[in-house]
């Protein structure tokens, strides 16, 4: 059977973003242990960080100093900057906010990156994408139901939507001319200089269950961004920005299986909504619109 025109990439550009989504609510549900556990909230991002650079050894290893080197220090500075706030963010928000809300809250991503994506990077925005993206937010709202007050919780997750949009952007921009390696790789020096001054002042001895989550927390880390930046290749933000919510039953299944933590009862419309606008932009991309 013959592909359609434009079926490929576009297509598979989702695939690899709903498997990062996946793993990236995997990630979280590893951390959020780990904060239980007692670890002071500082030492995970300056934890991943290393760790991440443990894990891309051998690949580093092998390219010797040219892995690190770069003509594009100050995108690479641009996805630390965006990094480092949307990751302490996103610890605050699961570490305030049951699982599955935190992670329906930040589904707004895909809000900021389509304008964004426009801004920076001259995409054409177009009426399917915005309309599969509002749809995918109405189902937002239905889980998440926010209520009028603005907790830490609540701001912080939208917080970390707003920085996590403009990391897709600049992987996105980087992944034109940089290996993904690489470019996790200077994320986590990155993060590693900005926390090692606070995780030094707040050093506490983490237990054994910790560090296994830390590292297991870090390989998931690892692997949702190279499945990002696979996406990014191959199919465009505005594209791949409703794919995000995806992450939302996710979240909510991790939630309840380690935590005890039941959704509400908007789950099912929530999911419906966002399959909806998933299938939408699938469909558009196999038509090759």
């Amino acid at each position: 059977m013959q592909t359609a025109p434009g079926a490929g990439p576009p297509l598979h550009g989702m695939g690899l973003m709903l498997a990062a989504t996946a793993v990236f609510a995997a990630m979280g549900a590893c951390f959020r242990l780990a904060l239980e556990d007692g670890l002071p909230l500082p030492l995970v991002p300056f934890a991943r960080g290393a760790f991440t650079l443990l894990i891309l050894s051998p690949w580093l290893l092998r390219q010797g100093p040219s892995g690190l080197a770069t003509r594009r220090w100050k995108g690479h500075l641009a996805r630390g900057a965006a990094g480092i706030a949307s990751f302490a963010l996103y610890l605050l928000a699961i570490d305030f906010l049951p699982l599955g809300d935190a992670t329906a809250i930040m589904q707004a991503r895909p809000l900021w990156a389509l304008p964004l994506a426009v801004l920076l990077l001259g995409e054409r925005l177009r009426a399917d994408r915005v309309l599969a993206a509002l749809l995918g937010f109405a189902g937002v709202l239905v889980i998440a139901r926010p209520g009028a007050e603005l907790s830490i919780g609540v701001l912080a997750a939208m917080g970390s939507g707003v920085t996590g949009a403009l990391v897709v952007i600049c992987m996105k921009r980087l992944g034109a001319t940089e290996p993904g390696p690489r470019i996790i790789a200077w994320y986590a020096v990155c993060s590693i200089l900005a926390w090692a001054p606070v995780s030094a002042l707040l050093w506490r001895p983490p237990s054994a269950f910790a560090l296994a989550m830390l590292l297991a927390g870090s390989l998931a880390a690892v692997a949702g961004d190279m499945l990002t930046q696979a996406a990014a290749r191959r199919a465009e933000v505005g594209l791949l920005a409703p794919v995000d919510y995806a992450g939302i039953p996710a979240g909510a299944l991790f939630g309840f299986l380690l935590f005890g933590e039941r959704p509400g009862w908007g789950l099912a419309i929530g999911t419906a909504l966002m399959l909806l606008a998933t299938l939408w932009l699938a469909r558009a991309a196999r038509l090759g619109q």
